[in-house]
């Protein structure tokens, strides 16, 4: 690997870490941890995933010398993305309503956090920014660059765990979801596909999935089923 490779590297993971620590940094350095951690959960979230665009397009302009989107997937494709992410969730839609006779929760909360702050927010940061320019334009083979990425997408959904066999379990989910949605990024070239894929997803599960389906993200036989019909 060449020097520039290994430079473009360092930045990347570096610039990814202080992503993923940033709570800390708000939390000690300028809100104070009392402060932060009494926010409204949508505004800091709004603001963990803003801290990423702006990480994600330092990152790029530093390597590309310039700021764009292009480089990261989003110049075509978000109609497409669009049309086709909904489409491919309607097993979705229409299968994990009827488990629950109907009985939807439906608000502005629910569509924010499902489309931006996990269809737009998460795709952006783990499949376009670490994932994408580790791959693209740092030299690391798609293996490397989805592994290293679904890693840490994996370990970011430990929360939901109750025990250590449900904890390896979404970890195991976790991790393979993240290199099944960097191989759609790959395939179909655009980071619109994913974004809209993995947001009407959330959408469905966040408007219908109760505690008695599933308690997390392994979810159950029959919401797999329409899940997996999904992907």
């Amino acid at each position: 690997m060449s020097k520039n490779k290994i430079f473009r590297s360092l930045l990347i993971i570096f610039a990814f870490f202080i992503y993923k620590y940033q709570k800390y940094i708000y939390a000690y350095g300028f809100f104070g941890k009392a402060n932060w951690n009494n926010l409204n959960e949508l505004i800091s979230l709004s603001i963990v995933v803003f801290t990423g665009i702006v990480l994600a397009l330092t990152v790029n302009y530093v390597i590309h010398k310039k700021i764009s989107f292009t480089e990261l997937g989003l110049k075509t494709g978000f109609w497409k993305g669009l049309l086709w992410g909904f489409v491919f969730t309607l097993p979705m839609f229409i299968g994990l309503p009827i488990l629950v006779d109907f009985k939807l929760n439906f608000s502005f909360e629910i569509i924010y956090k499902a489309l931006f702050l996990a269809g737009f927010g998460e795709e952006f940061v783990f499949r376009a920014f670490l994932f994408g320019l580790l791959f693209y334009y740092a030299g690391w083979g798609f293996l490397p660059a989805g592994i290293f990425t679904g890693l840490f997408f994996g370990a970011g959904h430990l929360y939901q765990a109750e025990n250590i066999s449900s904890a390896i379990g979404i970890f195991l989910f976790t991790t393979g979801a993240s290199l099944g949605f960097a191989w759609f990024y790959y395939a179909w070239k655009s980071l619109w596909m994913v974004v809209f894929l993995h947001g009407f997803m959330d959408l469905a599960w966040d408007m219908s999935i109760n505690d008695e389906l599933a308690s997390n993200v392994l979810g159950s036989p029959w919401v797999n089923i329409f899940r997996f019909s999904t992907l």
